[in-house]
C-alpha cells in the first residue's frame, strides 16, 4: 500500500514537471542567429562545360578563387576530392555530375586569379606616417571577418575554422613572419587553403589595422 501510495505521488509530481521539460531543453538548445560575413569572390568560375555545376555546388563551402589557388591536378584527383566533399562534408552534389565537375575543374588548371603588383604589396607594408593603422579598428575587422575561421584568440578553432582540411592557421605562431608575408596572404589569399583573397573587401588601410591586431595574438 505505501509502495502504491508513493508512487502516486510521484505520477502527480511528474505531471507538472513533464510540461516543463520540454520548454526547458528547447531554451537550451535555442541558439540566437549568427551572421557570417564572407569575402566577396574576386575570380569567378570561368565559363566552360561545367561551370554550372561549380557555382551550383562549390560555392556553398568556399570561394571559387579557392579552387584556382588549388596546385594542378589530374580528372582522377579531382574525382576523389569531389567524392570526399559529398561523402565527408555532406556535399549534395548528384553522383552523375561527378564526372563532369571533375573535368570540368581539370580545364581549369591553367587559369590562375589575377595577382597583385609588388608595388601594391610594398605600399600596404610601407604606410605613410599618417596611415600606421589602428589596432582597435583592427580588432572590428577581425571580429567581421576573420574569426569565424581563426578563433576568437586566433588559434585557428573558430566554429568554420576546426571544420577545414586544412584546418585555419593558429595566428598566435606568426612571431617569425615579416609584415610584407602576412600582408601578401591577406591580400592574395593562402594557395591550397580556405583562406582567400581580401584585396577585394578590405582596403589598404583596413588590412594593415587587422595585421596589428593579429600581431597582438603572438604578443600574449
Amino acid at each position: 500500500m505505501k509502495c502504491r501510495t508513493f508512487s502516486f505521488i510521484l505520477l502527480i509530481i511528474s505531471i507538472p514537471l513533464m510540461r516543463f521539460v520540454p520548454e526547458v531543453l528547447a531554451s537550451e538548445i535555442t541558439t540566437p542567429n549568427r551572421s557570417i560575413t564572407f569575402p566577396t569572390d574576386p575570380f569567378s568560375f570561368q565559363p566552360g562545360p561545367g561551370q554550372e555545376i561549380a557555382n551550383t555546388y562549390c560555392v556553398i563551402c568556399h570561394s571559387a578563387d579557392y579552387i584556382y589557388t588549388q596546385p594542378p591536378h589530374s580528372q582522377t584527383t579531382w574525382t576523389e576530392i569531389i567524392k570526399k566533399m559529398k561523402l565527408a562534408f555532406g556535399c549534395p552534389i548528384p553522383e552523375e555530375s561527378i564526372i563532369h565537375l571533375a573535368q570540368y575543374l581539370t580545364h581549369q588548371n591553367e587559369i590562375a586569379p589575377p595577382a597583385a603588383s609588388p608595388l601594391e604589396i610594398q605600399k600596404a607594408s610601407s604606410p605613410s606616417r599618417n596611415e600606421q593603422g589602428s589596432r582597435d579598428k583592427g580588432k572590428s575587422v577581425y571580429t567581421t571577418h576573420c574569426l569565424n575561421c581563426h578563433g576568437r584568440m586566433g588559434k585557428g578553432d573558430g566554429p568554420i575554422g576546426k571544420m577545414l582540411i586544412p584546418p585555419a592557421a593558429n595566428l598566435t605562431v606568426l612571431g617569425e613572419k615579416s609584415n610584407q608575408e602576412l600582408l601578401k596572404t591577406i591580400q592574395e589569399g593562402r594557395p591550397g587553403t580556405a583562406m582567400p583573397s581580401w584585396k577585394g573587401d578590405l582596403s589598404p588601410q583596413e588590412i594593415r589595422n587587422v595585421l596589428l591586431y593579429v600581431r597582438t595574438f603572438s604578443q600574449k
